[in-house]
């Protein structure tokens, strides 16, 4: 079946234009150019920092600072991931500084629920008497930290271990833990993809057109106009779907049949890279054994793929080999979405490296990653590392074995909460109020909490629950750690440094950290200034603090170049057949695996629930900032997108409101009908659904797909499973 055929990139724009808008936005069609603006005067300055938009892609930005007051943004051309340019979420959120819902002081919560101003050091006093009273009950295993993975996070880890505590996590669980561990386990860590180089890419359920990663889109574009073929493998015609060549609307939670009948086609007709498989990859003729249960016969019936596409499809991927390539992926199709998702993400890296693309141009690579200096060099000695499992389990054998000790497994909190295992928390730049599945008892766990404190800008859900809310300088009000940009050929060192003064009673994390442990007798493992931070971890490059500050961006070390590394896995080879995840009591090699839940076929108003990014949002997090929420709002971008012939059968017309209902949540949204979705599946888009009243632009805007998921853990990583969702839609 083909559900794209009637689609034309005109009535696709059309359709979506709020996300087409955001993909021209992110591909710098409508950036700033300081060479292009007629409006530059000189008394204003420019200042070189890192964006904080997304948190994520370590983009660049010169910012323009008149008479003392934030003026614009424009791209570092120098920096790898954006290359220049600024995507929607980058230009508007910098103008956040000014949002009016700003925390202008430390708050503490009355008995009465609100909220009062305190001092500094009343919080840094209160907060430490009571966690050092909590640590004498409880031990410091019942502490947590728990943040968007940024680049200060060695603050909370240098915090949590010398409090004695291995709890510290971040959102890893929610968005691509699957992808990382399945990639660890076949070739030792995560590869990064040679967009421009390549001559057959292929995405599955990846969107850098909506996820917005800059440098990959502009990769893309390259790559085509050399004659690449981009194939996307998704349910929903997203925006990376406009560009492709083949669109293959396969059923949400099968793209792993159709891996495994790629990799039965490529081995069965002898398409694969017979030298690079006998010298650099182990548990073959294992995999050759396995694989001939899942042709593409059998696929067809399970992804709605017919037979002779992914025959085709098969043949053209290796006929181009190596350079060729599936996108490594990251929260989309494989990254939490499913329980197959681990296996998933087994199975494309195993059809990459099939055809010999590992550490090959317009491949896989391994990105080449700074190490920056320690703290130690500089006579600051590190906490000894806890002793002690985490209390999610990450990483623990018989619990959840593949799992990331340094991200852990963020919704697991409030259920450990909730059994009495987790008393306090800290919760940094994250608001897993909103972000996690099953609001409900989300609540309900952060709020048996003996002590929670937030730092943030915002007074997002998280903080309307907390004990003490710490406000943090905005991005633009404070330096953070130097910072790595690593996920191309070079590598970068880059850093947030302050571009304007603090308009409140704020801090940066590192003061923040250092006013609590005082309190807390740890204050010896914070006797330092982030400027003294930062010279020693840019002490092996030989480079000045002053030069990076200067530059925004500085290349350091070789340049990526090919040739075969050996793998850090056990046997130092790509492992088709991994003995240590049958240790673990795993699949050794990817097997097909059913999702966990399915729609009811003889219900026609059973639909799984999928969800995904838009170019203008990030999260939870961007859906405050007045420009973003205005794009939104004028491009209709807030529905639920429905299959056409499926909503028609149900009553449903093009903007209609519906109701949305699972087993644990019930909504309201209206709908965009669309030729451009599996008929199984109805799309929402992520980050709306605010319900924090601090947060007056967002609130009550929207739903969020987190209302209708439970909570599920997945027995390999422990990830959220977030597209295991079924609801019933109707009409209102």
């Amino acid at each position: 079946m083909s559900f794209g055929k009637k689609i034309t990139r005109r009535t696709f724009m059309r359709a979506a234009a709020g996300s087409a808008l955001a993909s021209g936005l992110a591909a710098g069609t409508l950036s700033c150019s300081t060479e292009r603006a007629a409006g530059v005067r000189p008394d204003a300055s420019k200042i070189p920092t890192q964006c904080q938009g997304c948190g994520a892609n370590r983009c660049g930005i010169y910012v323009y600072v008149k008479n003392g007051r934030v003026w614009k943004a424009d791209g570092n051309p120098k920096t790898y991931n954006n290359a220049g340019t600024v995507c929607p979420r980058g230009h508007a959120y910098i103008q956040d500084i000014y949002n009016p819902d700003r925390i202008k002081q430390p708050l503490k919560r009355t008995d009465k629920g609100t909220y009062e101003p305190i001092t500094w050091e009343q919080a840094f006093e209160e907060i430490s008497t009571k966690l050092n009273l909590l640590i004498m009950d409880d031990g410091p295993q019942s502490v947590f930290w728990i943040q968007y993975p940024m680049a200060n996070m060695p603050l909370a880890f240098r915090f949590m271990h010398a409090l004695g505590s291995p709890n510290t996590i971040t959102h890893g669980a929610t968005c691509f833990t699957a992808r990382n561990a399945a990639f660890n386990a076949t070739c030792g860590g995560l590869p990064d993809n040679d967009l421009k180089n390549s001559r057959y890419i292929i995405m599955v359920g990846r969107n850098p057109a909506g996820g917005v990663k800059l440098q990959q889109i502009r990769d893309i574009a390259e790559a085509k106009r050399k004659g690449a073929r981009l194939v996307v493998l998704d349910p929903r015609h997203s925006e990376t779907a406009v560009m492709a060549d083949d669109w293959l609307a396969v059923r949400p939670a099968s793209d792993l049949a159709f891996l495994l009948a790629m990799i039965n086609v490529i081995i069965e007709e002898g398409l694969y890279d017979h030298k690079f498989v006998e010298e650099h990859t182990i548990g073959f003729d294992s995999l050759r054994d396995e694989i001939v249960t899942y042709p593409p016969e059998w696929a067809e019936k399970i992804c709605d793929i017919p037979k002779e596409t992914i025959y085709r499809i098969a043949r053209e991927f290796a006929f181009n080999k190596p350079r060729a390539l599936i996108h490594r992926g990251y929260h989309g199709g494989y990254g939490a979405g499913y329980l197959n998702s681990f296996q998933t993400a087994r199975a494309v890296a195993i059809a990459n490296f099939l055809i010999g693309n590992y550490e090959r141009v317009g491949g896989l690579f391994m990105p080449l990653k700074p190490t920056l200096g320690e703290l130690e060099k500089g006579g600051h000695p590190a906490p000894a590392i806890p002793d002690v499992e985490k209390a999610d389990g990450a990483g623990v054998p018989g619990r959840y074995p593949t799992a990331s000790y340094s991200d852990g497994i963020a919704h697991a909190v409030p259920e450990l909460a909730l059994a009495g295992k987790l008393k306090a928390g800290f919760v940094y730049h994250m608001n897993p109020v909103r972000t996690n599945p099953n609001p409900a008892r989300v609540i309900a766990g952060y709020k048996k909490l003996e002590l929670l404190v937030t730092i943030d800008c915002v007074m997002s859900e998280t903080a309307a629950l907390s004990h003490y809310v710490l406000p943090e300088s905005f991005f633009l009000e404070r330096d953070d750690h130097v910072d790595t940009v690593h996920s191309g050929p070079v590598a970068q060192l880059t850093m947030v440094q302050q571009v304007v003064k603090p308009m409140y009673d704020t801090k940066p994390l590192l003061e923040i950290i250092t006013g609590l442990s005082r309190g807390l007798g740890i204050g010896k493992y914070f006797n330092f200034t982030m400027d003294e931070l930062n010279d020693l971890r840019l002490r092996p490059f030989g480079v000045t603090l002053d030069e990076l500050k200067k530059g925004g961006v500085i290349e350091v070390g070789p340049r990526w170049e090919e040739g075969f590394k050996p793998c850090k896995t056990p046997s130092g080879k790509i492992e088709f057949y991994s003995s240590q995840l049958e240790a673990w009591g795993l699949d050794p090699m990817p097997r097909w695996q059913e999702p966990l839940v399915a729609p009811d076929s003889s219900d026609k108003n059973s639909f799984r629930l999928l969800h995904g990014k838009q170019a203008i949002h990030t999260h939870s997090m961007t859906a405050n900032v007045p420009y973003l929420m205005e794009l939104s709002s004028r491009y209709d971008m807030i529905r639920l997108w429905i299959n056409r012939k499926r909503a028609e059968a149900i009553g449903l017309k093009d903007g209609d409101t519906a109701v949305v209902e699972s087993d644990i949540g019930k909504g309201t949204v209206r709908v965009r009908l669309t030729d451009g979705l599996h008929p199984s599946a109805v799309w929402m888009p992520s980050g709306y659904g605010i319900f924090s009243k601090y947060l007056t632009t967002a609130y009550g805007k929207g739903i969020n797909y987190n209302d209708f998921l439970d909570t599920y853990f997945d027995p390999a990583v422990g990830h959220i499973m977030s597209n295991e969702i079924i609801v019933r839609v109707a009409k209102a």
